[in-house]
């Protein structure tokens, strides 16, 4: 427990990830062509499940402008990425939401693994913690979005394609524990937790598996998405 806490002291200090935007062309285009692939999909639903297809997951150095997500053609981007692009995706669709970091344990060699491709591209990997990784996801409705992993979870205590979800935080609000890690002191969610997640590949790990298809309007909540 003590090193969770400790983890979740280390997120507080990472600042939610935003895209930012140089007064040029090198930004406007790379900006204007993620969007034009976005909002090219008939409905919200299938638009937020393709945000993380759009970006090869790797390292990025933040802060980050859109130029910068720019790799020999590709475009590459992690979860702050996939959070920012979404959560900008919802306010142009006027669907109220809530940005939100969650902790999250995964398989043991992940982190490792991870700490050294950082490391090796020279970019600061405070996101990954002692016995935890900082992940940054959506709240929307009464439930919540992964944009990496492009599904829903049901809130502390569920498992996601990235590992199991020990603790949640709204932005502006309180971590949220899962049951089995509350303390005294603490105000755990009362969420059960969901089906196990698919099995974990570090070299890929939001990919989005072929037996996850995109959810289209019928998959979200009644009265969420339009």
């Amino acid at each position: 427990m003590s090193g969770l806490m400790g983890d979740l002291k280390r997120f507080d200090r990472i600042e939610l990830s935003q895209v930012a935007s140089h007064p040029k062309a090198c930004c406007e285009m790379v900006k204007h062509s993620v969007f034009a692939q976005l909002m090219h999909y008939g409905d919200t639903g299938t638009a937020l499940a393709a945000v993380p297809g759009l970006f090869r997951w790797g390292p990025v150095q933040w802060p980050a402008h859109w130029c910068d997500l720019v790799d020999h053609g590709d475009l590459v981007g992690d979860c702050g990425v996939h959070a920012d692009v979404a959560a900008a995706l919802l306010t142009r669709k006027s669907v109220p939401h809530t940005r939100a970091r969650a902790a999250v344990l995964t398989p043991p060699m992940a982190p490792a693994h991870w700490r050294a491709v950082w490391n090796e591209a020279q970019v600061n990997d405070a996101w990954i913690g002692r016995d935890t990784v900082h992940h940054e996801v959506l709240r929307v409705g009464n439930r919540w979005w992964d944009p990496s992993d492009a599904r829903w979870f049901s809130g502390p205590g569920a498992h996601t394609g990235s590992g199991h979800v020990l603790a949640l935080r709204e932005d502006g609000g309180q971590w949220q524990l899962a049951p089995q890690t509350a303390t005294p002191d603490a105000s755990p969610t009362a969420h059960g937790p969901d089906a196990p997640s698919k099995p974990h590949d570090p070299e890929h790990p939001h990919a989005v598996s072929s037996t996850h298809p995109l959810p289209s309007t019928h998959a979200l909540p009644q009265g969420v998405l339009p």
